[in-house]
């Protein structure tokens, strides 16, 4: 792929909460940039006034804290069309951590057998976090950059639907600060429609 789609892998994502390979920042910016949406040229421009390039990305590849996103390809134009299904996501040890949450279909996210009410998550608590996830990582990239860096890192954090909706004061506040009045309102908005109204 010429301009591929990152995502971070699990290791990605552990490495954001426990910090255990120690990168340096400019490598720990870039992890936490990537999600899984922008293409490798996007995040590079997003991120070169730090003086980070195009060898960044390859250090993350290279200890597997990202990873290309497969793209679909599209049917021959004569073909039926018929709806493209997403690829199973990789075997996880722990099919309820947070990557899970993430990134698992929500219907291939089965209960664990020994798991207790309390540690299980519905389906529909899944796709709320996802879309929270989601709506948060994007606001973030697209409003705020690198000035929210910290943000970015709380929602990595945010093991449950919870604590994501406890960030929603925290992303207003930011967005007031470089957005102005009138935009902030407008997102926050948009927030409590994707969020189903349960944020106060």
């Amino acid at each position: 792929m010429v301009d591929p789609i990152y995502r971070k892998t699990e290791a990605g994502q552990d490495e954001i909460r426990s910090r255990a390979r120690k990168l340096d920042h400019k490598l720990r910016a870039l992890l936490l940039m990537v999600n899984g949406e922008r293409r490798e040229q996007a995040l590079l421009a997003q991120v070169a006034g730090m003086g980070i390039g195009a060898e960044a990305m390859a250090t993350l590849l290279a200890q597997g804290l990202v990873e290309a996103v497969a793209e679909p390809v599209p049917p021959p134009a004569a073909a039926p069309q018929e709806p493209l299904r997403a690829a199973p996501p990789e075997p996880d040890a722990n099919l309820f951590s947070v990557y899970a949450m993430r990134h698992a279909p929500v219907a291939e996210v089965p209960a664990p057998p020994q798991a207790s009410s309390a540690a299980a998550h519905s389906p529909a608590e899944i796709q709320a976090y996802q879309r929270l996830y989601q709506f948060y990582t994007d606001v973030i990239g697209q409003h705020l950059g690198l000035r929210g860096y910290m943000l970015q890192v709380k929602v990595e954090k945010a093991a449950d639907l919870p604590a994501l909706m406890a960030l929603r004061e925290p992303l207003h506040a930011a967005l007031l600060k470089a957005r102005g009045d009138i935009t902030a309102r407008a997102i926050i908005a948009q927030l409590d429609q994707v969020s189903g109204g349960s944020t106060a």
